[in-house]
């Protein structure tokens, strides 16, 4: 009877402290599951594939992130095209909050674009440099004043590198200007 009764006891305790260690890991913040799950996001943004992409950026003091991938979907690839033709690359995303970036740059190398301003003789030159930015919420459009974007890295899918510099807003809007810092993308080939 003794064996038994110290049998049942242990099997308690040990069932007791799994159902313990069980809930710990769900609702810690802090627990294991959630810091493993922090490294697989971090190393899924430096690893992209398929349809996934990032694009971040810094303005205003705000640090802005947009994914379209599942657990973070505040990004749409408007349109990644590479004219291999023309030697030129199209970005064109919608980011958090309706921010609009467009860039049309060379597909290698540092494009430096000063003195960007849309006209009808830009939207059909193929080769042309563009820069723009529309600041969503007051949906006033920036213009690449001094702006670089670097291609670091793109095949047959996908096209990363870095962007940084200064817009001005039309005359109508006011004509401030507007420093975007620390601009990063790993973006799919597409058009939605």
């Amino acid at each position: 009877m003794t064996l038994k009764l110290i049998t049942f006891f242990a099997a308690t305790i040990i069932l007791f402290s799994c159902k313990s260690n069980s809930a710990t890991e769900k609702t810690n913040p802090s627990g294991s599951k959630n810091i493993s799950s922090e490294k697989t996001d971090e190393t899924a943004d430096k690893n992209l594939s398929g349809t996934n992409g990032i694009f971040s950026y810094i303005v205003k003091g705000k640090h802005i992130v947009a994914r379209n991938y599942v657990q973070h979907s505040n990004l749409f690839v408007n349109e990644v095209a590479n004219d291999a033709a023309s030697g030129t690359l199209k970005i064109k995303v919608t980011c958090e909050t309706s921010s609009v970036f467009d860039f049309q740059v060379a597909n290698t190398g540092t494009t430096t674009i000063t003195n960007y301003s849309p006209s009808l003789g830009n939207f059909a030159d193929k080769k042309s440099k563009v820069a723009s930015y529309m600041e969503g919420g007051t949906y006033k459009s920036y213009y690449g004043d001094s702006v670089t974007v670097t291609i670091t890295s793109m095949d047959a899918n996908r096209v990363s590198g870095t962007f940084s510099g200064t817009f001005k807003a039309e005359a109508s809007d006011g004509g401030a200007t507007l420093n975007i810092t620390e601009g990063n993308f790993n973006l799919p080939f597409g058009k939605n």
